[in-house]
């Protein structure tokens, strides 16, 4: 007897029955990476939602541009908008995430750079990211103007992200908004304990939030 196999909703299914207005950040869905609809559409509104002018996003960890994607589609149509992507591109990670790394590294037909370079030029995107290689805190010191959103998902190891968290959030502006991936994860407890001893009892951290495994939060504006 043949047993069925449960029917499921693709992603770009289920992002489309959400609403045409997310089409645009569809290709997201066949890019490599970890990123649920709704984590995908909160970025993306996150971004879009910028009042600021010359709205300025980074990206810790990018990987092959899922997440670049759905935040670059987000300031596409703001004037002066950037964002900043850093990742050393070479699928080093936390000591959890380093042989799967290694191994979707070595599935890819050159250098994990040149997939996402191509990633965003296929979601027509390029034009917005500003590319640095290298870790979180070589280029902190580049990094003047204030940042409207800030992404983090680079090394999830506590002392990695607590580090991130440390450099990275002053420099975010007041009324802007911090996102944290993998903070609720079955393997990864470095956002989580971040999370949950420097933002969560913090009272300039306002309207905070999960959406899946990602925490948002938004500064307060004084």
């Amino acid at each position: 007897m043949l047993t069925k196999k449960p029917w499921r909703l693709g992603t770009r299914a289920k992002l489309l029955m959400r609403g045409l207005r997310y089409s645009c950040i569809l290709p997201y869905a066949s890019i490599d990476g970890w990123l649920t609809v709704d984590e995908a559409i909160t970025l993306f509104e996150l971004a879009k939602g910028l009042t600021e002018p010359e709205p300025h996003a980074v990206e810790i960890g990018s990987w092959q541009g899922k997440s670049t994607v759905c935040i670059a589609q987000g300031l596409r149509h703001k004037l002066g908008a950037q964002l900043t992507c850093i990742d050393p591109f070479d699928a080093s990670g936390d000591h959890e995430s380093k042989d799967m790394y290694d191994g979707r590294a070595s599935d890819l037909n050159g250098p994990l750079r040149r997939a996402f370079e191509e990633n965003l030029k296929a979601a027509e995107v390029r034009d917005l990211v500003d590319v640095r290689v290298g870790f979180s805190h070589d280029h902190v010191a580049e990094v003047n103007e204030s940042i409207d959103l800030l992404f983090l998902d680079g090394d999830h190891s506590y002392e990695a992200i607590r580090r991130d968290f440390e450099d990275w959030s002053p420099k975010i502006r007041h009324g802007g908004y911090l996102a944290m991936h993998d903070v609720v994860h079955p393997v990864h407890e470095g956002p989580r304990r971040v999370v949950e001893e420097l933002i969560k009892n913090d009272p300039q951290w306002l309207e905070q939030r999960y959406v899946d495994s990602m925490f948002v939060a938004r500064k307060a504006r004084s």
